[in-house]
């Protein structure tokens, strides 16, 4: 099935089977930060922005992407809010294992975008939903 979406800002067409997950569709295009963890939506290893929200990859169909935008966070590691937030992380002594940085920047980007200042509890909340299971835990 042809299905036009946007990936990291380029419309394109893909030629997939609707059922198959997102994850693999943007792996098999060579997109690495998307990780292929759990498969369960637990993990947060696959983490990518549909529309400007986080989702789990392997939770959505590519048939449902149909017109919509989905970044990656190759193409967000280039903005001015991934520089911005790693500059916090750092700050905060937040360390990035590599597993599932897009799970903790994508969250933190939608908690800023939501809340221009958000209070120390909207903080703590959106860090207990860290996800990563590395030895590194913050």
């Amino acid at each position: 099935m042809k299905i036009p979406l946007t990936i990291n800002g380029e419309k394109i067409i893909i030629d997939e089977d609707p059922g198959e997950k997102l994850l693999y569709v943007l792996r098999k295009r060579k997109l690495i930060s998307v990780k292929r963890g759990c498969e369960q939506g637990k993990c947060g290893m696959c983490t990518v922005l549909l529309d400007d929200n986080p989702v789990s990859s392997c939770m959505i169909p590519v048939g449902i992407v149909k017109d919509r935008s989905i970044v990656t966070l190759e193409y967000f590691s280039k903005t001015k809010d991934y520089a911005d937030i790693e500059k916090g992380f750092s700050s905060a002594g937040i360390k990035l294992c590599g597993y599932c940085n897009s799970f903790k920047f994508f969250t933190v980007y939608k908690l800023l975008k939501d809340n221009y200042r958000p209070s120390k509890e909207q903080l703590l909340e959106t860090a207990a939903q860290d996800k990563c299971s590395c030895t590194e835990q913050n």
